[in-house]
Parts: C-alpha cells; structure tokens; sequence
C-alpha cells in the first residue's frame, strides 16, 4: 500500500524543509506511524524550493511554483498535481477540505485506481452557498476524514456523500518534536514531581488550556467554580492560555468574587514543551467548548492522565469514548458543568486516570491513528477497484 500525504499551503516565515516538517507535525507523525505499520509513504508539501529528503524511512517532496504560500480557492497548482500522479500512489490523503476545485482538477488529472481522501482539521462548517459548492466539487473524493461522523455530516448535502464521511482522530503531539517523545512512557505519575517543577497546587487541581474565547467559553466554567470552590475548598484552577477577547471579562470576573479571587490562577503563555509538565500538575482538565474540529489540548491532556470535564460536543464525544472517560455537560450550562464535575470527583481518581491513558494510547496515539487510517484506506482501494 502506497500512501501520499498532501499539503498545499506553507508558511512564508520557514526556513527549511526540516521546519516546515515540524509545523506539520500532525502529517509528520502519522506517516510516521503509517510507515512502521508497513505502508510505503510519501509526503508532498508545496513549498519555496524544489527539494526532497528522507526522514524515518518517509519521503518527502518538495514542489515550488508561482503561487502565494497560502491557496486561494481559484488557484490550481498543476506543478503539484503533476508530482503527486507521478507517485501512482493508492490513496491521496488530502490535508484541506476546503479547496474543493482543486481536488475536482487533481481527480481528472490522476489514475482511476487512485483513491483521494480529504481530511477535516477544524473549523465550521460552511454556510448554504459554501456548502453546495464544496458538495458539488468534493464530491470525486471516495472519502472524508473527521474526527466524528456526525460533524461530516454537517459539511454536505447528499446522503451519498454523508456515507462517505469516517471516523479518525484529526492528529496527535509532540511535546519534543526532535525526538518524536521517544523517552515517553505513557503511565501515570505522581503529581508530586511534576507540581516541584511547575509550582502547581491544590486539591484537587484543575487545569483550563486554551484561549479565552466566547467559543471556549470560560465564564460558564467560572461561574460553575463558584459553586464547586465552596465544596472542594482546597481546590485550585490554573489556566493556560493565548489571549482571547474575554480575557479582560476572564480578569474581572475572578477580582470580583472572593471565592474565585482565592482558587483561580491566571498563568497565561507558556512554551508548548512546558506543557507536558502542567498536564502531569493537574487531576482534571476542562473547557467550556461550544465546537472543535478536534481537541489536540484535550488528546494531550489525556495522554498525561488528566481526567476530563469537557463540554458534550461530537469531537469530544469521540476523545472521551463516548463519555466514558471523565463526565460531559451541555455547553453554556452551568448546572451541567456542576454535575458534570460532581460526578467525576466523586470517582477514583487514579482509575479514571489510566483509563484516559489507556484510551489514549489505543484510540489517539499516532500509532492507534494509523491503524485507524489503515482499515479506512483498505476498504476505499477495494471500492475503487470495482469502479
């Protein structure tokens, strides 16, 4: 099985290959994956320079043309479609859902016996106009990547589309990209260790990342930490985060209440290498997430054993097996954050942190988003030999 791996924008500010690799870390680390599981991989990235390289086995191919680093949807990069139909790959595994003329041309242009997959990496979907336009033109595609069927379904108009549309988690991390997180184990540790690091508190403790947004929602969670606090008064909130338009709100809101004044810290920026640190601080992990593409704080917070309270959104249905792991609530409810939150602190808490890890590593690794890929790429190669 020979798998293409296909990028179409790149960022002017890179450097080099080797950066543009780990901007792209989510494709980097499920090739990767894919080629330990045995498949021929290549990975083709349009970019500044005409260039290859060979890294754990993967190939990678750079291709320079004319056009602005970042697509528009008119622009057609024959260049690169020329190079990725030269591969005579099996599967075209697609990284933009949104340049839907573009993956009509590429259709023309490639073999018969050439599955295209187009992948979801965030983002809402489109309105009425948008949404027949992408139907209509994304529609050569033999499949769709998301992380649940339910929010692919939202992005087209046909049942025959619709039924194209898998399940797979959109990506994972690295907290050290140079070493692919090699000296991981991926068990539980003690707090202890990681909270003389970080200087992290509490019990329990919380932990919010992301920014401070009205899509995450963060005055919801603190008007339910109002309440919570007044039960679990050595618990403490930490959260991390990258602006974000309620952080003025975010500010006044915690000056003006006692209870949250005492418990809430505001740590803001931090170096993403540092996070693995904070997410081994931590007992629990939040947000008040009205959608997500995904959830890659979440995936890491998971993979560091924190137990999840998140919002019952279909991403985060999937990253949380359904609700097994840790407790959902309704998005801008604070009685369900409340209850939500209830539940899982009554539950022990070194059991529901292994399972997080356990799933983790089952369902959201690189190595488990793979395997996945791998039975959905089988089964789209056979459909498209009896075409």
């Amino acid at each position: 099985m020979k798998i293409a791996h296909v990028s179409f924008d790149y960022y002017k500010t890179l450097q080099n290959e080797e950066e543009l690799l780990e901007k792209h870390y989510t494709v980097t680390g499920c090739a990767e994956a894919l080629q330990r599981l045995g498949a021929e991989v290549v990975v083709i990235n349009r970019f500044d320079k005409n260039s290859y390289l060979k890294k754990n086995d993967v190939q990678y191919y750079f291709v320079r043309d004319s056009l602005p680093a970042k697509l528009r949807a008119w622009h057609l990069p024959l260049k690169l479609f020329k190079k990725i139909k030269s591969l005579d790959a099996d599967v075209i595994h697609m990284h933009h859902l949104s340049l839907a003329l573009q993956t009509f041309i590429l259709r023309l242009v490639l073999k018969r016996k050439m599955a295209i997959i187009i992948q979801h990496h965030g983002g809402p979907p489109p309105g009425k106009i948008r949404t027949l336009f992408y139907s209509i033109l994304n529609r050569v595609a033999d499949g769709y990547f998301f992380v649940d069927v339910e929010q692919g379904k939202e992005w087209f108009n046909g049942e025959r589309q619709r039924s194209k549309v898998m399940s797979i988690m959109e990506g994972a991390t690295f907290f050290d990209f140079t070493t692919r997180d090699s000296s991981r184990t991926f068990i539980y540790h003690n707090r202890s260790e990681a909270r003389k690091k970080t200087g992290i508190n509490g019990s329990p403790v919380f932990l919010w990342a992301g920014k401070l947004s009205a899509r995450k929602d963060p005055l919801t969670v603190l008007d339910g930490f109002e309440d919570l606090f007044g039960k679990w008064k050595d618990g403490r909130l930490f959260m991390i985060y990258q602006g974000g338009e309620l952080l003025d709100q975010v500010k006044e809101k915690i000056n003006g209440c006692v209870i949250l004044k005492k418990n809430v810290h505001l740590i803001g920026e931090i170096s993403h290498a540092e996070m693995e640190d904070f997410y081994n601080s931590a007992d629990y992990f939040l947000l008040g997430s009205h959608d997500e593409g995904s959830g890659y704080a979440l995936s890491e917070a998971l993979s560091c054993g924190c137990v999840p309270i998140v919002t019952n959104i279909p991403s985060f249905r999937m990253m949380t097996n359904k609700g097994q792991l840790g407790a959902l609530w309704t998005p801008g409810d604070k009685n369900s954050f409340i209850l939500a939150a209830t539940i899982v602190l009554n539950k022990n808490l070194v059991e529901e942190a292994e399972a997080c890890i356990n799933f983790y590593r089952q369902s959201l690794s690189f190595d488990a988003i793979a395997q996945t890929a791998v039975r959905h790429y089988q089964k789209l190669i056979q459909s498209r030999q009896k075409i």
